[in-house]
């Protein structure tokens, strides 16, 4: 690669291939190619911050735009800082777990003491182990030193989960029946829809003689503006609704048809269900600003986020009974086991149901032969 003008010693780059010998001769030629048309980039002279602001600029068209900017905030707020001068190829383990200890003991980005969430301590570090293990794919890299810290990660304990009972819900629906917000806090407790989806409902995929819908769309925000884009897991489904939301439903779209035609606009199925008062699409932060401001005016109920009527949902199918494969289908879950899982708590507490089912069916029976066989022959 030349003379190295400080030292006047001739320079080498290397690089390990795993394959066959014509693999390795074969990026022998690449690399000979970019070093003739002044391509090549010595991979020792990267440093940390310059491949993460490179591996930011791939995955950019690879992930959706909520998605990078958190992958960005993660970059330029706590990686480049914390490693970003280092040269890539001298990233040791060591390094990476002397950042880690720094953000389990300080760090936050809010200016208060105490140390990064577990959770967000494992966010970093899963971005960061993404970005080596490009480096070890393109060959920068031979190893990925993030690997080490797959079993050391910082443990996240689970929450109990706040939910609304099925009377809990009816109270609250009453409080703010007067509101704007009262059609989408209906709409999620009674299907079970993502704040998103719920903002994303346009009446032609609500067919309210056969009381279902179907989940297509979902509202994103970004820096950048308001965006339309699939449902998680970029899967449609379909949800059956209960006769109360039909009812409801029905109302506002009669509501909905005036107020609109007041402003001179017609009511067509492309119109979302749940929107502002002139029809334009509502802001995700601004439906979650509403709400809790009306949960600060119940002080009697559970504080709850928006995303918690999807959990009270779920938990009153289980808890009425509902097989958990019908709750996976409702919610759009990618797998049963994720369902299951996530609501642990509540089939937990079914056991003792189920048990006391099993009497039902078989004490009498059991009983009568215990009797049976307590007489003397």
């Amino acid at each position: 690669m030349g003379t190295d003008k400080a030292t006047g010693k001739d320079r080498y780059a290397t690089a390990t291939v795993v394959g066959t010998r014509k693999d390795a001769e074969r990026e022998l030629r690449r690399r000979l190619r970019t070093l003739d048309t002044g391509e090549h980039v010595d991979p020792n002279r990267i440093t940390v911050a310059k491949w993460l602001a490179d591996w930011l600029a791939t995955v950019r068209g690879e992930v959706a735009p909520k998605s990078y900017e958190r992958y960005a905030e993660v970059v330029d707020g706590y990686l480049t800082p914390a490693l970003g001068n280092l040269p890539l190829t001298k990233l040791t383990p060591s390094n990476i777990q002397k950042a880690y200890n720094s953000w389990a003991t300080g760090g936050r980005r809010d200016g208060k003491e105490g140390p990064l969430a577990p959770r967000t301590r494992r966010h970093i570090h899963r971005i960061l182990n993404s970005a080596l293990s490009r480096a070890v794919e393109q060959q920068v890299l031979a190893r990925n030193p993030a690997d080490v810290f797959k079993k050391r990660l910082p443990k996240v304990e689970r929450k109990p989960m706040a939910v609304f009972t099925a009377e809990q819900s009816a109270e609250f629906l009453g409080a703010i029946k007067h509101t704007h917000t009262y059609w989408p806090v209906l709409m999620a407790l009674a299907t079970g829809m993502r704040r998103g989806e719920v903002l994303g409902l346009r009446w032609k995929n609500v067919d309210l003689d056969r009381a279902s819908l179907r989940v297509v769309e979902s509202v994103e925000q970004t820096k950048a503006g308001l965006r339309f884009k699939a449902p998680k897991n970029e899967q449609a489904r379909a949800v059956t609704l209960p006769a109360f939301a039909v009812e409801e439903l029905r109302r506002l779209k009669r509501q909905q048809a005036e107020n609109l035609l007041r402003l001179g606009v017609r009511l067509t199925g492309e119109t979302l269900v749940c929107c502002r008062e002139d029809g334009q699409v509502l802001q995700p932060t601004s439906l979650t600003h509403q709400f809790t401001y009306l949960m600060g005016r119940s002080p009697d109920l559970p504080r709850l986020r928006f995303h918690d009527l999807r959990h009270s949902h779920a938990t009153q199918l289980l808890v009425e009974g509902i097989h958990p494969k019908v709750v996976q289908e409702r919610l759009g879950h990618s797998s049963i086991a994720i369902t299951l899982d996530l609501y642990s708590h509540v089939i937990g507490t079914l056991q003792e149901d189920a048990a006391a089912r099993l009497d039902l069916a078989f004490g009498p029976a059991i009983r009568r032969l215990s009797l049976a066989a307590q007489k003397p022959q």
